[in-house]
């Protein structure tokens, strides 16, 4: 049970990496820029996150003007 656990801990999850005896962080790197959330590149969940913090806003003012605790003048 403890005999692998050093290698476990040193392999990656969800796939075998092979690594370059000449440069060990190339296989690292490149794992790393194929690494994407739901898809996207960083600048796409920017501009999604954007939207969203508008959204709220907006939504949040037109709750406080149609609640009355904020009068537009």
């Amino acid at each position: 049970m403890f005999e692998d656990l050093r290698d476990a801990a040193g392999s990656d999850l969800f796939e075998e990496v092979e690594e370059d005896e000449n440069n060990p962080f190339e296989t690292f790197a490149a794992a790393a820029v194929e690494r994407r959330f739901l898809g996207m590149t960083a600048a796409q969940r920017f501009i999604i996150s954007l939207l969203l913090f508008g959204t709220v806003v907006v939504m949040g003012l037109t709750c406080l003007l149609v609640t009355g605790r904020v009068w537009p003048y």
